[in-house]
C-alpha cells in the first residue's frame, strides 16, 4: 500500500465527510493529508523513470529545500513578531496580542541554538531536542493549514430558503457602538436579510445575540439592533438575546428563542470569516442545525484573529492534541533508540 492509497483513502473520507456534515475540522485534515500523499506519490513515480539529467535536478532541488527551510522559518518568525508589534502599537496593548510574538521567538531561539550547536558545541542531546521541535513545529503547521482549509471547505454549500439568521456578537465600543468587526457581520446579516425577502417574499427575523460585558456601557444585542435599523433594517424584523456571555451561549439561548416560535425553524448564523469553522463546530456538538455565514475582517486584525481562532480550536481539541503530540514524542524517541 503505497501513498496513493492511503491518500485515496483520505480524499473519500474527505469528501465523505463535506457531503454529509461539512462541520468538521478533521475535513481539513483529510484533504491536506490527500494532497501530500498524491504530490508524494507523484514524486516517486516520476523519480523512478526521470533520466539521469532530471535526477541531478530532483537532488539540486532537495539540497535547495533543505537550505531555505531554515530561512523560511526565520523570516515566518520575524514576521510574527514585526506583526504582534505593529497590532499593539494599533490596538494597546493586551497580552494576547502578543502571541505572535512569542511563538515568533521561540522559532528564532530554535534556529539560533540549532546554529550555535553546529559552530561550538556538537551536543548530540540538544540535536535529537531540536529535532524533536522541529517535528513537533511541523504537526502544528500541518493542522493550522488544515484550520484554513477546513475554513473554506465549511462555507461552501448552496444559500437555502430561512426563517431565522442569528448575528454573533464580537463586543463594543466605549461609547457603545458595535466595533468594526461587530459592525461587518451585522452588514453581512442586513445583506442576507434584504437577499432572502427579495427572493422567498416571506418574513425573516435577525436574532441579535450578546450581553452586557463589565466594560459595556449597554448589552450588545442592543447596540446591534440600533445599527441594523439605522442600515434599514426594520426594527419589528429584529429579535434580541441579550443574556448570552459567549459562542456557545449564543447558540443555545438563540436557539432557544427561534424554537418557542417555530419548533422547526431554518436559520443561518452570521459571525466573521475566521470564527464560522468554530462557529459551526459548536452548532454541530449542540446538535443544532445552524451553518455560517462569514463577514470580512478587517485586514490588519486578520492574521492575528486566524491564529487565535486556531488556537481556541486546539483548546476545544485538547485532548485529541495532547495524544498526538505524545504518539509523534514516543515514535520520535523509538526511532533514536532503534539508531543508537
Amino acid at each position: 500500500m503505497d501513498s496513493f492509497y492511503w491518500g485515496s483513502l483520505a480524499l473519500v473520507g474527505a469528501v465523505t465527510l463535506q457531503l454529509t456534515d461539512r462541520r468538521h475540522w478533521l475535513t481539513g485534515h483529510l484533504f491536506l493529508f490527500a494532497i501530500g500523499a498524491f504530490m508524494l506519490a507523484a514524486y516517486h513515480r516520476f523519480s523512478a523513470q526521470a533520466s539521469p539529467l532530471w535526477q541531478l535536478i530532483i537532488v539540486g532541488l532537495k539540497i535547495l529545500a533543505y537550505v531555505l527551510l531554515p530561512i523560511i522559518i526565520f523570516v515566518v518568525a520575524v514576521s510574527f513578531v514585526r506583526y504582534s508589534y505593529r497590532l499593539i502599537r494599533k490596538e494597546g496593548w493586551h497580552f494576547h496580542y502578543s502571541l505572535l510574538a512569542i511563538v515568533g521567538t521561540l522559532l528564532i531561539l530554535m534556529l539560533g541554538l540549532s546554529v550555535v550547536n553546529y559552530e561550538q558545541w556538537q551536543n548530540k542531546p540538544l540535536w535529537q531536542l531540536l529535532g524533536l521541535a522541529l517535528l513537533l513545529t511541523g504537526f502544528f503547521a500541518f493542522s493550522f493549514l488544515a484550520y484554513l482549509i477546513a475554513c473554506l471547505t465549511t462555507r461552501l454549500g448552496r444559500p437555502r430558503k430561512i426563517d431565522h439568521i442569528i448575528v454573533l456578537g464580537a463586543g463594543l465600543m466605549p461609547d457603545g457602538r458595535p466595533t468594526r468587526t461587530l459592525s461587518y457581520r451585522l452588514k453581512t446579516a442586513a445583506k442576507f436579510y434584504h437577499a432572502q425577502r427579495t427572493k422567498y417574499h416571506e418574513p425573516v427575523t435577525i436574532v441579535v445575540s450578546g450581553g452586557q460585558g463589565s466594560d459595556e456601557v449597554v448589552a450588545e444585542s442592543t447596540a446591534m439592533r440600533r445599527y441594523l435599523v439605522a442600515i434599514g433594517v426594520p426594527r419589528d424584523a429584529i429579535q434580541e438575546e441579550n443574556q448570552s456571555t459567549s459562542t456557545q451561549e449564543n447558540l443555545r439561548y438563540s436557539h432557544a428563542l427561534m424554537v418557542r416560535k417555530n419548533p422547526f425553524y431554518r436559520a443561518v448564523m452570521v459571525t466573521s470569516d475566521y470564527h464560522v469553522l468554530r462557529a459551526n463546530i459548536l452548532a454541530r456538538q449542540l446538535s443544532l442545525n445552524l451553518t455560517g455565514i462569514g463577514a470580512r475582517t478587517p485586514w490588519y486584525y486578520l492574521p492575528f484573529a486566524m491564529f487565535r481562532e486556531y488556537l481556541a480550536l486546539i483548546l476545544m481539541y485538547r485532548w485529541t492534541n495532547l495524544v498526538a503530540v505524545l504518539g509523534i514524542a514516543v515514535w520520535y524517541v523509538t526511532v533514536l533508540v532503534r539508531l543508537v
